[in-house]
């Protein structure tokens, strides 16, 4: 798998410098895969402080404390959070990573220097998904379901700003949130719970490129990575072809320097990636998130699955042949071999459908419609939505969804106009 990783991050990084393919006005990339994998143009990203110049620091807390984990896991035995602090009284906006992805996340380190830059405190939190998080604060050790994620990210986050209070003497005057794609729908439940809690009080809530029915979504990235590509059989198979692409067309170019080669190049030569290798590439990302999530789940819960039930793993213990099995069970297996048997069993009489519904945002409509302090932003490209899911938003949130015709998942986060609209909503500005 390891390997599988290095493939990966290559094809990556190169992708990130490919150049935009449209001049239109507005946000230029019209491709919603190639958008999600490039991201912003640079000359068009809203600009914000270099990470030197963010006055920040990671820092960890003990959730539960009662959880046995084995020595392999043991640094995961606190949850770790990333704070970015000033020294004056502040609003707090609290930022929950996206699937799979941890609180060093790049994209959220993105917000936090705008959200920093513009005189907040920030504290990112790691997804629920995420192998820290399972292991440290996921009480059950099987993320996916709205209401209990939500009540782990609330505890853990209220541990969070108590400790960041006292190690950074922090003055908070309110607090706001905000979260990518499942943290978006996380956020969402979050803000739900707390309506009742009363603790933070969100001024500000901002989910940014959220799933609406999130199983729904998760069957659609899961079929990303299943897309059919013309003599590509494997994943070993798939990450040749792509190199084979680059070789191609490093030899015909006489150069052999990958990132400006693939800038000034690729996309408008013969070997330009298809819209099934982006997809696949994109698919292939979620993939490896969901081997994580599977293998983590399994252990925290002892299932057995990938390591053998009672077997203690130890810190020279290589997990290398138990993550390379869970890599065969994606997100829809996940829920079906995990989540699921664990959710029926407390639920009898229900469907997997009653699951779903209680997961998704539909379930809280009426909460997010009559709240005006909670906002949506996503594109109607955005490849993780259907056209009801789009619908939904606009209808719901109203003046509050703002709504973009292209940047796929997260593209143009970064872009000038979104920022901006970003900003102002969570500065308190009116839709």
């Amino acid at each position: 798998m390891n390997r599988y990783l290095e493939y990966l991050g290559l094809c990556l990084v190169g992708l990130l410098c490919l150049p935009a393919l449209a001049d239109e006005p507005g946000y230029p990339v019209t491709n919603p895969f190639l958008a999600t994998i490039v991201g912003t143009p640079p000359q068009l990203v809203w600009p914000v402080p270099e990470e030197p110049e963010v006055r920040q620091t990671d820092l960890s807390v003990r959730v539960l404390p009662e959880r046995y984990l084995p020595p392999v896991l043991s640094q995961y035995r606190e949850l770790h959070y990333r704070l970015a602090w000033h020294n004056k009284p502040a609003p707090l906006v609290f930022l929950i990573a996206g699937t799979g992805s941890g609180y060093d996340s790049p994209r959220l380190d993105y917000l936090k220097r705008a959200f920093w830059n513009a005189g907040m405190h920030v504290i990112i939190m790691s997804s629920p998904t995420n192998h820290d998080f399972i292991a440290a604060a996921s009480r059950s050790g099987l993320p996916g379901l709205g209401k209990d994620d939500a009540r782990d990210l609330h505890s853990a986050m209220s541990l969070a700003v108590e400790h960041a209070r006292i190690e950074k003497e922090l003055e908070i005057t309110d607090y706001r949130l905000a979260g990518f794609s499942l943290g978006a729908l996380n956020a969402a439940f979050v803000a739900h719970l707390d309506e009742d809690l009363r603790q933070f009080n969100f001024s500000r809530t901002l989910l940014l490129n959220p799933p609406v029915d999130l199983y729904d979504s998760i069957h659609r990235l899961d079929a990303l990575a299943r897309t059919q590509i013309d003599g590509v059989s494997s994943a070993d198979s798939f990450y040749e072809h792509i190199f084979q692409k680059l070789a191609r067309y490093f030899e015909a170019s006489g150069g052999t320097d990958i990132e400006s080669g693939l800038f000034y190049g690729i996309q408008s030569s013969d070997e330009a990636l298809t819209d099934a290798e982006m997809a696949t590439l994109i698919g292939a990302v979620f993939r490896f998130a969901a081997a994580d999530l599977n293998f983590m789940a399994d252990l925290i819960t002892e299932g057995g699955r990938y390591a053998p039930a009672g077997e203690t793993l130890k810190v020279s213990t290589s997990l290398t042949p138990y993550l390379r099995r869970a890599l065969f069970c994606d997100f829809s297996c996940y829920l079906e071999t995990q989540l699921w048997p664990n959710w029926s069993s407390r639920n009898v009489g229900k469907s997997m459908e009653d699951m779903a519904w209680e997961t998704s945002l539909q379930s809280i409509e009426s909460f997010l419609r009559n709240n005006p302090d909670i906002a949506a932003l996503t594109n109607a490209d955005d490849f993780i939505l259907t056209a009801d899911n789009y619908r939904f938003i606009a209808e719901t949130f109203g003046e509050r969804a703002f709504l973009y015709p292209h940047g796929g998942h997260g593209g143009n986060l970064q872009y000038l106009d979104v920022m901006k609209q970003i900003l102002a909503f969570m500065e308190g500005e009116q839709p």
